[in-house]
């Protein structure tokens, strides 16, 4: 076990590519932040990316380990190839307050927006695209963290409801919902296997759902953590 603390400032949220690299997102109190990249094992950042990065939340990695960040300042997505720390795509289209960020195995990109006035929502792009092919607001209530497992489920935390909707591939309607042992869930990390971890902001913990289950299993993780923004998983389930 080993804490990182270096490169770290007022971190926001962490995604981790198929080498191990532990990427986290930084959202100081003054400028606009960047996202501080360790290689696996290590708790010095090898380099920060700073260019493109306004104001921080959540990223993710595809399967070619590009990774994607989403800049409530911006509004924007950018996405940065492999091993670059200069952006390659920057999308706007369909950005309002973009917090959580994920990305399927065909390659969609899905976008969740929590704007301070005005509805919250899910935007998803078809591979490629910049510009959103639908919107999901069924069920979105106060959208921080966003994922998709394998079946190409797509999983939304809502904090202020402490609720997880669960929406089956393709779908714009929820299919059930997730609200045992949540107390201000904000993010999520789903591994190979199908486990589902939530990290609890208003309870200090991370709790895990076995796949395809709504109930907790016995296991809380609680110690060394306080205030978790943000929760990552190795090996990751990349799409």
């Amino acid at each position: 076990m080993a804490t990182i603390s270096a490169g770290l400032d007022a971190p926001f949220g962490d995604c981790l590519d198929g080498q191990g690299t532990l990427y986290v997102t930084n959202d100081p109190p003054s400028g606009n932040g960047w996202v501080a990249e360790y290689p696996s094992g290590q708790t010095a950042p090898l380099k920060t990316i700073s260019d493109g990065i306004y104001t921080p939340g959540f990223c993710a990695v595809d399967s070619r380990d590009n990774l994607w960040v989403a800049n409530i300042g911006g509004p924007n997505v950018t996405e940065y190839l492999y091993r670059s720390k200069r952006p390659h795509t920057v999308i706007t289209k369909g950005m309002v307050f973009p917090v959580g960020v994920a990305i399927d195995h065909s390659g969609s990109l899905y976008v969740a927006n929590r704007p301070v006035s005005g509805s919250p929502n899910v935007v998803v792009y078809a591979p490629g695209s910049k510009t959103p092919t639908r919107t999901i607001t069924d069920g979105v209530t106060y959208p921080v963290g966003i994922g998709v497992d394998s079946s190409g489920t797509l999983y939304i935390t809502n904090a202020t409801t402490n609720n997880i909707e669960e929406y089956l591939a393709g779908q714009d309607h929820p299919y059930r919902a997730i609200t045992q042992a949540l107390d201000f869930p904000v993010a999520l990390a789903l591994n190979t296997k199908g486990w589902l971890y939530v990290a609890n902001l208003g309870n200090n913990n991370v709790v895990e759902f076995p796949p395809n289950a709504i109930t907790p299993s016995r296991r809380s993780i609680s110690k060394g953590v306080k205030a978790p923004g943000g929760v990552a998983y190795f090996p990751p389930l990349l799409p």
